[in-house]
């Protein structure tokens, strides 16, 4: 007669338990340095608090406005002209720092050369800069007409009450508005010299 099998239960060896722990460790880890979580690299652009209050719409008050602008600034503009407002020479990118394109009472000028960009070159104090294209950065702002004011308005006041530009007076949305009904139908980019022949002061 054969003898009855029997099942013999052995404990797992700790060796594979550590082992085992060590692997789930490990998992954990590559996961927290290589996952998305909340990495500013995949959920830009803002990462902190104070950041996200510079974007927020201003509530009244020139100052407000200009504080808003340099938020924009900072993420639609200075990738060429840079924060500090010297510009890109090798690019083709000119200064703002002292522009005779900002200082001016007027800004008619200003206001189409960023709602509809600039092709060829152009000349800032003395220096002829760029023989391409600058975007046209207000026409591809998100929002409605109203937006695309409001944001374009902030732009211009922060970048001539900066840079050691003189201390001008905010442009108020509303002419921005205005202006751009004006030039809705304006081909493409405009040239230095057609921004010449707009008045100063309209």
């Amino acid at each position: 007669m054969a003898p009855e099998l029997q099942v013999e239960r052995r404990s797992v060896p700790v060796w594979i338990l550590i082992l085992l722990l060590l692997l789930i460790y490990w998992g954990m880890l590559y996961f927290d340095q290589h996952g998305g979580w909340f990495s500013k690299d995949i959920y830009p652009p803002y990462r902190s608090f104070a950041e996200l209050e510079r974007f927020q719409p201003p509530k009244g008050g020139d100052e407000e406005v200009i504080a808003y602008g340099k938020g924009l600034f900072s993420t639609t503009c200075a990738v060429c002209h840079m924060e500090n407002g010297t510009g890109n020479p090798g690019n083709g990118c000119p200064p703002l720092v002292g522009s005779e394109w900002l200082m001016t009472p007027g800004s008619s000028r200003i206001i189409r050369l960023i709602s509809k960009g600039l092709t060829g070159p152009i000349e800032v104090k003395g220096q002829s800069y760029g023989t391409g294209t600058m975007l046209p950065i207000g026409d591809q702002m998100p929002g409605d007409e109203k937006e695309k004011a409001k944001n374009i308005a902030a732009i211009i006041s922060y970048v001539r009450r900066t840079f050691g530009n003189a201390a001008l007076p905010a442009v108020k949305a509303e002419k921005v508005e205005e202006i751009r009904g004006q030039i809705k139908d304006h081909p493409a980019s405009y040239t230095a010299e057609e921004l010449k022949r707009v008045p100063e002061d309209e």
